[in-house]
């Protein structure tokens, strides 16, 4: 018996944590917190279903059991009993460390499964709120490592004032920040990997500057800049919107002020849905649920049907899959 999963979350209050996440999800006895891991298989830190049946399980021990039934034939194949995608949401009061993540290739060089490619959707900011996605203009490495002995690295790097709706592609070796005042959906391959550049001279609770990966980084970096870092696409109404597709993952956005019907029979794959506006009823072959803003859930990929139905005036959520 295999349903749509919902998790208990992992929630992680690291020092740039913001309210965001709190207030979406009407969090009780937290003051702060910075990323809240939705859907992870990530050892150590795997989310466990929050209810029904398989309540408790990890996704590890529910693709040994389903295989292609919870992933999808081809990721099985793929992916083994290693589930493919992190998902997060991101509140941030301050500013994250200037940062870069290997590819796959540099992964499995220093003995890691995967690389980490990801994608950020923005759902709130505030006045003023930027980020840093990739360098403005192309570098060599000498130059690179010019900029970092002057202090200049972040005169160097493309820096954009967010709005909701945003989406920001970083496929691995893109030197990146989320800048404070940001609240966030982040889709990435399932991999805590990070290659900390630079950290603004802070310090840690017992007053050390933090740690950097200047080695690890640089070899992880691609230092070619692109003409564009906000993705463009036209948004819509009661459909499905393209984001990104992939190989790491496809992402949509959808927002419904009325039912809508998926046929997920041609889609290989479990899909993800990340509820960041509004409530919808939820209904899948026998399976029904309420999906509030705040809340994500897993369809198996052995679901053929879903449908979505608004309980307010609209509903608004991510889509995604391998």
């Amino acid at each position: 018996m295999l349903t749509p999963l919902k998790f208990s979350p992992v929630l992680k209050a690291p020092l740039w944590a913001g309210r965001g996440i709190v207030d979406l999800k009407r969090l009780k006895g937290y003051a702060t917190v910075g990323e809240s891991w939705e859907i992870s298989g990530v050892p150590g830190d795997e989310t466990l279903v929050s209810e029904g049946i398989h309540k408790g399980r990890t996704l590890r021990q529910l693709t040994e059991e389903f295989e292609g039934e919870l992933v999808g034939r081809a990721n099985f194949k793929r992916y083994g009993t290693e589930f493919p995608l992190l998902i997060k949401f991101i509140s941030a009061d301050g500013d994250l460390s200037i940062q870069v993540h290997p590819d796959d290739a540099m992964a499995w060089r220093h003995g890691k499964p995967y690389g980490k490619t990801e994608m950020w959707y923005i759902i709130g900011t505030e006045p003023g709120a930027t980020l840093y996605s990739g360098f403005s203009h192309d570098l060599t490495p000498e130059e690179y490592d010019q900029i970092m002995a002057e202090g200049t690295l972040c005169d160097h790097m493309a820096q954009h004032e967010t709005q909701v709706g945003d989406c920001f592609f970083i496929p691995a070796g893109q030197i990146h920040s989320i800048g404070s005042g940001n609240l966030l959906i982040e889709v990435q391959q399932s991999s805590d990997l990070t290659y900390r550049v630079f950290d603004f001279n802070r310090r840690d609770a017992d007053g050390n500057l933090r740690e950097l990966h200047t080695e690890l980084a640089r070899e992880a970096l691609n230092f070619k800049a692109r003409a564009e870092y906000r993705t463009q696409y036209e948004d819509s109404d009661n459909t499905p919107v393209l984001l990104e597709k992939h190989p790491e993952f496809t992402t949509s956005v959808l927002h419904l002020t009325e039912p809508m019907e998926r046929d997920l029979s041609e889609i290989d794959s479990f899909v993800i849905l990340v509820c960041y506006e509004g409530r919808a009823a939820l209904h899948a072959e026998g399976y029904d649920t309420t999906l509030r803003a705040g809340e994500s859930i897993l369809l198996p990929a052995c679901t053929q049907q879903l449908t979505l139905t608004p309980t307010t005036e609209r509903f608004s959520c991510i889509e995604t899959y391998v």
